[in-house]
């Protein structure tokens, strides 16, 4: 029996009463919100004529100390036997709890082990390892250390315990409550190396590293909406043809573009997190990441045989004016015009990840309504960040003249504008974890510092059917021959990034999470940001020959700033 008041009895029937004593032992102990599954011990020096015990503390749980068990006994009437019988007991009881030999409780430390991954404990000191359960008469000596098969032999501080526990990374140390603690960079796993026999000459080995994780998360974000000139208009029935479509007049209302609101939709993706702890360099880890969003496009579409009114407008640099090419109009044109835009975010990195400090210790759960071990550990990371945004905006126009006797003829307009942007850069960013019981709290804070390399490329192309007669040309209405190319140069600019995750351990190697992240960009250039409305008309196919007024459009460089952000659900698997 263990808990409760135990009073005389015989104290060989551990099931029963234990301490055959005048006085009385109570053992008290608290669960942690995993279960108490294992015990350990430290006890001070025994005099074997003083038949007192000072104190006996237990170790209980999965990550750190919970409980406590404090013997007081009185002095036994039967002398120094009776001391002896009753050390004896009560090294008997610890042996059958933890299943560790009686000469572990010599004035050392005990390291419990997970009572879920069993394997035999090992005597670590000046004479070297050895197998406690068949050199169970050895006395421990000082600075000889019991401690789990996984884990480095070395000599622990006090304070000191060593977890198999999700919370931490397999074999790490932990520390006392406090970043100043030592053993916090310590990760390796000794000499259990799974390769050690990768060297045979006649053996074929796959070796997979000893620790890691992978973290697969399913996206679900919103970026900047992308800014675009105003593309397509409309104006009301019975408007003059010179006034329709007519930007700044009463009559005419923006179809299509006029504003920074598009490709804002939530979208899909996903990204994918993996890495493993370097055994020869403790504390220090290596991790890749891939993130995917999904493409997005938005498209409009509207057409017209002359009625609704259908036109885009653009500054007539020959009047000085507004003016609006027409697409539809009553007894003059009818057609159809469609806009598609496009965007794709694909990311990667590579970073060194060292864990910089860490705390264990016990807190009190409301939701249990018990002690449960918590940590907290802070990593620094240190890599190569990779960024690619690509866009698109593109607009077809397909126009039938209605003035078939002086002005046959059908027309098909394109105008592509077509944006990439890719960063290269350092990143350095911080990550920190809180536990407390089976919950987590990951914060995330990186920054990337580097170059974009900013490309634009404009193009467009018409073609008429004079009369069955198809003349192809490499311009178009926006798209010029003194816009059109590509263009491209490079910008310095910092890629922070934000996140904070909520975890819950489903098992000792899976944990389920759902965050939130947010990733800024400056110096990015974007498809509707490039287009000039200010257009010669000279310059329409078939261009005016001689050609004369301002080379208009123009291209130039735009830049804006871009930010993507949302919801991260997903899970992680660490061994």
């Amino acid at each position: 029996k263990v808990g409760g008041t135990i009073r005389h009895g015989n104290p060989y029937l551990l099931s029963m009463n234990l301490l055959n004593l005048d006085g009385w032992a109570k053992f008290s102990f608290c669960e942690d919100f995993l279960g108490c599954t294992e015990f350990a011990a430290q006890v001070a020096p025994i005099d074997p004529f003083n038949p007192s015990l000072e104190k006996l503390g237990v170790i209980c749980g999965l990550q750190s100390v919970v409980g406590r068990m404090q013997l007081n006994a009185r002095t036994a009437r039967e002398g120094a036997a009776t001391v002896k019988r009753t050390i004896a007991v009560i090294a008997l009881i610890l042996t059958q709890i933890t299943g560790w030999s009686d000469s572990a409780f010599a004035q050392q430390r005990v390291i419990r082990e997970s009572s879920r991954n069993r394997v035999p404990a090992r005597l670590v000191g000046a004479r070297g390892p050895q197998n406690m359960k068949s050199a169970s008469h050895i006395q421990l000596q000082p600075g000889e250390t019991i401690v789990d098969e996984h884990v480095e032999a070395e000599t622990l501080a006090e304070g000191e315990y060593i977890v198999d526990d999700p919370a931490h990374e397999p074999g790490l140390v932990s520390g006392g409550c406090g970043c100043g603690g030592s053993g916090c960079d310590s990760c390796g796993v000794g000499e259990y190396d799974h390769c050690s026999t990768c060297s045979a000459p006649t053996r074929f080995c796959i070796c997979f590293p000893s620790h890691g994780w992978v973290h697969a998360e399913y996206l679900l974000w919103s970026q900047s909406g992308m800014n675009l000139p105003p593309l397509v208009t409309t104006s009301a029935a019975n408007t003059a043809r010179a006034n329709a479509g007519v930007l700044g007049l009463g009559t005419t209302s923006v179809l299509y573009g006029g504003n920074d609101d598009v490709l804002t939709d939530m979208r899909s993706g996903g990204r994918i997190r993996f890495g493993w702890w370097l055994d020869r360099f403790p504390g220090l880890g290596i991790e890749g990441e891939y993130v995917g969003l999904g493409n997005a496009s938005e498209d409009f579409f509207q057409q017209s045989t002359g009625n609704p009114i259908l036109a885009r407008p653009f500054f007539n640099v020959l009047t000085g004016a507004e003016d609006a090419e027409l697409v539809a109009f009553p007894n003059v044109v009818s057609g159809s015009i469609a806009t598609s835009v496009t965007s794709e975010l694909n990311g990667a990195a590579v970073r060194f990840r060292k864990q910089l400090c860490c705390s264990t210790g016990c807190g009190y759960s409301e939701f249990c309504c018990q002690t449960v071990p918590t940590s907290s550990r802070l990593d620094g990371t240190l890599g190569y960040r990779f960024w690619e945004l690509r866009e698109s905006l593109q607009t077809t126009e397909r126009l039938t003249s209605l003035q078939t006797a002086n002005n046959p003829g059908s027309f098909v307009i394109n105008d592509r504008f077509e944006t990439r942007n890719q960063f290269n850069g350092a990143e350095l960013g911080f990550l920190w974890q809180g536990r407390r019981g089976w919950w987590t709290l990951d914060a995330l804070m990186r920054v990337g510092v580097g170059n974009v390399h900013q490309t634009v490329t404009i193009s467009g192309n018409s073609t008429i059917n004079d009369n069955g007669v198809v003349t192809n040309y490499n311009n178009g209405f926006l798209a010029q021959r003194t816009n059109i190319g590509t263009y491209d140069r490079d910008q310095f600019t910092m890629v922070p990034e934000f996140g904070l995750t909520a975890g819950y351990q489903l098992t000792k190697r899976f944990r389920a999470t759902a965050g939130y992240s947010l990733i800024y960009w400056g110096n990015v250039v974007r498809p509707g940001d490039q287009v000039d409305p200010i257009v010669n008309p000279n310059l329409l196919a078939p261009e005016v020959n001689p050609f004369t007024g301002a080379l208009r459009p123009q291209f130039q460089f735009h830049e804006t700033d871009y930010w993507v952000q949302g919801l991260n659900f997903g899970g992680e698997f660490r061994w």
